[in-house]
């Protein structure tokens, strides 16, 4: 499988949908990481965006979008915003040990890094719609 510019899951050129999609893993969890990566490497995460706009061709029409797990924010187990219950969801695992961990993470940098991510998490993670 060619690495490809997604055509459809795409919020700015498509680079963490198409990593997502080549790596067959949600396209949210790809750009979650480019977030957090974002604040240690002082931006050097935005110019390998760049490079990848510029270097990655964007995917043909006719690609078909593989299928894969999707992540949301939880609307039945949410505290503030859902995001940790959503990845509670997405990994199977209890929403109070992400809760903790995101607790733990916050201490030891700071706070102010934690509550950013998570406050951008908040945007790029989609709502889950409920069952009716």
């Amino acid at each position: 499988m060619k690495l490809y510019r997604c055509r459809w899951d795409r919020k700015i050129a498509g680079i963490c949908g198409g990593l997502g999609q080549y790596l067959k893993i949600d396209p949210t969890l790809v750009r979650i990481a480019f977030l957090i990566l974002l604040f240690p490497t002082f931006g050097i995460m935005l110019l390998l965006y760049a490079l990848g706009w510029w270097l990655i061709p964007e995917g043909p029409k006719s690609y078909i979008e593989p299928k894969c797990k999707k992540l949301y924010r939880s609307k039945k187990n949410r505290m503030i915003g859902g995001v940790c219950a959503g990845f509670a969801e997405y990994f199977g695992i209890d929403a109070n040990i992400i809760r903790l961990s995101t607790v733990v993470i916050g201490i030891f940098t700071g706070f102010f890094p934690a509550i950013i991510v998570y406050i951008l998490a908040l945007f790029v993670v989609p709502e889950k719609r409920l069952q009716k």
